[in-house]
């Protein structure tokens, strides 16, 4: 059943140790905007456009929905506030930026249900799952004969 009761306010969201940020919900607005940065770096159609197009949408995305942060600091490790280009430059940090894009990013695409649907088998092993890599089948096969 889909449930039309979400929570619309900010929330703090731990990325790395003693780093945290605040975000706003991301709204249908906001990907809609972030669709169009997306749209507008795949216009250049070169070999890196599909990936330069991701972290346009992502970084689209937080722009709009961070509203500060603690932990994170300039080279003289003076706090530094969420600024465009800061935002821009802690989005340039690998483990960030991939925090960020499960954590914030990917939960606001995927709807609830399918959240839900790929979940973990109840005794948290894969003895129904069927391998798909040769290498696999075959030591699969070996294990049950």
């Amino acid at each position: 059943m889909l449930k039309l009761a979400f929570d619309r306010e900010p929330f703090w969201l731990d990325l790395a140790a003693g780093v945290r940020v605040r975000f706003k919900p991301i709204t249908v607005a906001a990907i809609l905007v972030a669709r169009q940065a997306a749209a507008e770096v795949l216009k250049a159609d070169d070999v890196e456009a599909t990936t330069m197009a991701g972290l346009a949408f992502t970084r689209s995305l937080v722009r709009a929905g961070i509203l500060g942060w603690e932990g994170v600091g300039n080279a003289e490790g003076q706090p530094v506030e969420a600024s465009p280009e800061n935002v821009d430059a802690f989005l340039d940090l690998w483990p960030i930026f991939d925090a960020i894009d499960r954590l914030y990013v990917a939960p606001a695409l995927i709807g609830p249900d399918e959240k839900n649907g790929s979940s973990l088998s109840p005794n948290g092993t894969s003895a129904g799952a069927t391998a798909t890599a040769p290498r696999a089948r075959k030591a699969a096969a070996t294990a049950r004969t």
